[in-house]
């Protein structure tokens, strides 16, 4: 199970990533190489297209839904959906500024 950190680094470098490069559809593969880079190599999430701009990530090991991906407004948006494990002071939050 990826640590509440290693969440939120995987979901701010799908949506920075998202955001600059502005792909037309979701590309679940590049997708799941972006998080797994950024969690140091380790494949524990999974990503799954839903439709042509849209997907879903996942935790690999439990299928848990960790995040739904999607276009929004003309952006990219990556929205965490799986609270932060029990923590007193971090909040489930978009991975982006939605402003």
């Amino acid at each position: 199970m990826p640590t509440d950190a290693e969440i939120s680094r995987a979901l701010n470098a799908l949506s920075t990533t998202l955001r600059d490069q502005r792909p037309d559809t979701f590309d679940a593969s590049r997708a799941e190489e972006i998080v797994t880079g950024a969690v140091a190599g380790e494949p524990t999430l999974r990503a799954r297209a839903t439709g042509p701009t849209s997907g879903e990530l996942r935790v690999r090991e439990d299928g848990r839904l960790l995040a739904t991906i999607d276009i929004h407004e003309g952006q990219w948006r990556v929205e965490r959906k799986l609270g932060a494990g029990g923590s007193s002071w971090a909040l489930s939050q978009p991975a982006h500024d939605e402003r």
